[in-house]
């Protein structure tokens, strides 16, 4: 997308590699959400920032907080608001008004891609009305000096082979994605006409501890555990490329202070893809069971992407990210948090539970 220059936004250098501003108040929408917690985890362990978080259900055990979890420093920088973006946007502009946040990070989203299929209303009400919504209170704000919008790679539709970079055609195949897409694209048309200083984030399949037992890495060392077998729907042939949460953070933090306003900002590892099968295998060996008497093979839904393949060089180039945390390292800290956590984990539900 053009660049514009705008009087809200004149501190914020183009293409300057690095930070040039760092706001003093964030608002985290959805801190609930595995990503928005480890951003609020990381805001309050390597920033300054005061920190609000707003998410529609109460604030979570702190198994899913990190900031809770492992004792953040100065938590009283942070505090939780319980509002829903679809139903008390009265009460979120009023936090807005007296919070006066400089940078809102959105990460309020419904992501389950098959369930997408099973109540696509409720998906575009959140993913791209809530938006809206949102946004169109916030454009005329003269305190706000940087929007993230939290994307996804899903929005290009499934990338089998070529390493897809931020001009990609877009070619969604699931409400989930097409719902995220029209959210982003009404962002962009606030760019264009009024200056909005969005900048998008699309990083690959997320993982780390605190995560929700239901993805696919921590369910797999759960059902492990439990002598259960693991279901590999489409085979486990689909191709995903995994980057830790804590490395996300840092991209996110790098997006607020260095992005360029209407650029969009791939957050991925170096190494390639791997094959939801072959993700098993490697947790199968570190925890000392066979794959093959472990696993399920089964037939995907319609619509399920088959590979992303996401080019990062332009974080790396102009945000100066570089990720840290290596896919094995961060596996292994997965299987130390479950079983660190067993009884409390062994007792909670291992499925999505939606929440309309």
């Amino acid at each position: 997308m053009k660049r514009l220059a705008t009087e809200r936004n004149p501190v914020l250098e183009e293409g300057s590699g690095g930070m040039t501003w760092a706001p003093g108040r964030v608002l985290v929408i959805g801190s609930n959400s595995f990503t928005g917690a480890h951003l609020v985890d990381y805001l309050l362990r390597h920033t300054s920032s005061r920190v609000a978080g707003v998410s529609r259900s109460a604030e979570a055990e702190a198994l899913f907080l990190p900031y809770r979890h492992g004792k953040a420093p100065d938590p009283d920088r942070f505090e939780f608001h319980r509002m829903d973006v679809n139903r008390d946007m009265e009460r979120l502009a009023q936090l807005c008004e007296a919070f006066r946040p400089e940078a809102v990070v959105n990460f309020a989203a419904q992501g389950e891609v098959r369930n997408s299929w099973r109540w696509p209303v409720q998906w575009y009400e959140t993913n791209c009305l809530g938006v809206v919504r949102v946004s169109e209170f916030l454009k005329d704000q003269p305190y706000l000096k940087r929007y993230v919008s939290i994307s996804t790679p899903e929005v290009y539709g499934s990338q089998a082979v070529e390493e897809v970079r931020e001009g990609r055609t877009y070619d969604p195949s699931t409400p989930y994605a097409v719902s995220k897409l029209a959210g982003d694209l009404h962002l962009g048309a606030l760019y264009k006409r009024h200056g909005f200083p969005v900048v998008y984030t699309r990083a690959a399949n997320l993982y780390g501890i605190h995560q929700q037992l239901y993805r696919i890495i921590p369910r797999t060392v759960i059902r492990l555990k439990l002598g259960q077998t693991i279901e590999l729907h489409g085979r486990g042939e689909a191709r995903r490329a995994f980057i830790h949460a804590r490395d996300v953070a840092d991209g996110t933090w790098r997006a607020i202070t260095a992005g360029r306003s209407g650029e969009v900002y791939h957050l991925a590892p170096r190494e390639g893809p791997r094959r939801i099968a072959d993700v098993v295998r490697v947790i199968c060996g570190m925890m000392g069971h066979d794959f093959e008497a472990s696993v399920r093979r089964m037939d995907e839904n319609f619509g399920q992407d088959a590979a992303y393949v996401l080019n990062a060089d332009k974080a790396r180039n102009e945000l100066g990210w570089r990720p840290g945390v290596t896919f094995e390292n961060g596996v292994e800290e997965v299987i130390r948090w479950v079983e660190d956590h067993w009884d409390t984990i062994r007792a909670l539900p291992l499925d999505y539970v939606h929440q309309p």
